[in-house]
């Protein structure tokens, strides 16, 4: 019986993306396509994000997803094979929008345009203040809440890996990220508009997270004396009053606390509004007609977006940042070519390095069929063999396995040399078509 058997087409010969690196797809929203009112719909963490990644895994043809929550962009990445579409109208039924509205606000990459996508996120080429440091925390933090839900594997894990990766090398190799300008720089920037002796303003923050600690930072460098803190863990509001040199408070003084205070920096990350127009208006009644600032970097939102229409009130959220994060912008454009460099010949080596390890493993399955071949013809024959001396046996052996070694070489040569010159030739799909060849899986990362 002969050896050689018939194989299915490799799953990956289906996909339609140049790098063929499976079928990666990208897909989100960010500060520029969307207000923040809908970004605020798509910000997932916690146990949310966790139910959000087991569902995302759990639609047809989805085999790895990852998602990527900030205050300025929601993405979502997934490697399976034609899922779009039920990506699409997943998002639309978390944010409670009908799908041809959603999709207005949202881009959508695919294969290497997709992994282009996030290195140049992992870069800060994609953020309100460019270069920004806090982005490449909140890409490890996205691979690991998807590797504790079990919803990343190989593909995305090294991939989002490699961004991590260049985005490190673009910060240390260029000047993308010089001077220290942040979101909390712009939130200063409201302030002092206000108060132009911040020294002489108390602030209160609201809520223990990293973004207002870089906030309150920067005011108390500019002269800030006077810091509250207010968190729904109180412990963690006395551990933020400490670093501060400011003092804590629990959250039912609150009202108390913001009649007495001139800003707030609000950022949470709580899942509905801290801060009603209500109370606000209450307060605003104890404080003469005093200026409030309230700045809400939180997403979704910390400050109901109706305070702002408070006399004397003066509201600012997180795309509000997006005038003066221009300014700091304009410094660190000029690296901005030599980061594109970077993030090219990052996305071609990674695309080049799939490619050449998609043909190695056509390659190798090439040589197996024509093995196969060799051996069943050798076992037809062997009853005629079996007259000759075993020497004369290893001579036919040796002499068939050469044959088979120069007709591949020649073809396995060029191969190669296709695969490196043009990586969007995809020769490994025409040559598993032509033989109809088994791919091991496992072979390919």
């Amino acid at each position: 019986m002969s050896r050689r058997a018939h194989w299915p087409k490799p799953r990956y010969a289906r996909s339609c993306h140049p790098c063929n690196y499976m079928s990666i797809l990208l897909i989100g929203l960010n500060h520029t396509t969307a207000p923040v009112e809908l970004r605020e719909r798509l910000y997932f963490s916690g146990a949310p994000l966790a139910d959000l990644l087991g569902t995302l895994q759990g639609l047809p043809g989805v085999e790895e997803a990852v998602a990527l929550c900030t205050c300025n962009r929601s993405e979502f990445l997934t490697a399976g094979d034609d899922v779009r579409d039920a990506v699409m109208a997943l998002l639309a039924e978390q944010a409670q929008v009908d799908l041809p509205t959603l999709i207005s606000h949202l881009y959508c990459y695919e294969g290497r345009t997709a992994i282009e996508h996030l290195f140049r996120v992992a870069c800060g080429l994609d953020s309100l203040v460019i270069g920004e440091t806090q982005i490449l925390k909140q890409v490890r933090d996205a691979l690991d809440a998807a590797c504790r839900q079990g919803t990343a594997g190989g593909q995305l894990i090294g991939l989002v890996q490699q961004a991590v990766a260049v985005g490190k090398r673009a910060r240390s190799q260029t000047g993308i990220s010089q001077g220290s300008f942040s979101i909390g720089h712009a939130g200063v920037e409201f302030a002092r508009n206000l108060f132009p002796n911040l020294s002489q303003s108390p602030v209160l923050i609201l809520g223990a997270g990293k973004i207002s600690e870089l906030t309150v930072r920067h005011l108390a460098a500019q002269g800030v004396q006077s810091i509250i803190v207010a968190n729904r863990t109180h412990a963690h509001a006395v551990e933020l009053a400490e670093r501060l040199q400011g003092r804590a408070i629990h959250y039912h003084e609150l009202e108390d606390a913001l009649a007495t205070v001139d800003i707030l920096i609000s950022s949470t990350g709580a899942p509905h509004l801290i801060l009603h127009a209500e109370t606000v208006a209450r307060t605003m009644s104890r404080r003469n007609q005093r200026p409030l600032c309230l700045i809400d970097l939180a997403v979704p939102r910390d400050v109901d977006p109706a305070a702002g229409a408070i006399p004397q009130v003066h509201l600012f959220n997180i795309d509000d940042l997006q005038e003066v994060a221009e300014r700091a912008n304009a410094s660190r454009r000029a690296a901005v070519p030599e980061v594109e460099a970077i993030i090219a010949e990052a996305v071609e080596r990674c695309c080049c390095r799939r490619a050449g390890q998609e043909l190695g493993a056509v390659i190798a399955a090439m040589r197996h069929a024509f093995e196969d071949v060799r051996q069943s013809e050798l076992d037809r024959l062997r009853p005629l063999l079996a007259s000759l001396t075993p020497e004369q046996q290893a001579a036919i052996e040796a002499m068939t396995a050469s044959m088979v070694n120069k007709m591949l070489h020649e073809p396995t040569v060029r191969l190669k040399a296709m695969a490196v010159a043009n990586p969007d030739s995809q020769p490994h799909e025409v040559l598993s078509e032509l033989f109809g060849l088994c791919i091991d899986e496992e072979a390919v990362p």
